[in-house]
């Protein structure tokens, strides 16, 4: 059984559109937040703990993978296209005007 990952806010820490993350290539992905799962005090105080992992989303896709923040860098919007989401796409320069 496989239980539903929530995520927190990392607007102020990674407040890029896009990223390039280590050991997956040419593609972009944006920060969906941090990953948080229960701790033993969830139950009454409603509050879950950071895993330390971010969410993050290919770009032109919508399923969630974990990453460590040290495996994130920022693209510039003329690295990666805003459509597929591949890092170099001839129509990148054109979908950053």
């Amino acid at each position: 059984m496989s239980r539903e990952r929530n995520v927190e806010s990392a607007e102020t820490e990674f407040p890029a559109d896009a990223y390039k993350v280590r050991g997956h290539g040419g593609v972009a992905w944006s920060v969906a937040g941090w990953e948080t799962e229960p701790d033993a005090d969830t139950e009454w105080s409603g509050y879950e703990s950071r895993t330390g992992r971010l969410a993050c989303v290919m770009i032109g896709d919508d399923r969630q993978w974990f990453f460590d923040p040290d495996d994130l860098r920022p693209l510039d919007e003329t690295e990666y296209c805003r459509e597929c989401g591949q890092i170099g796409c001839a129509n990148a320069a054109v979908s950053a005007d």
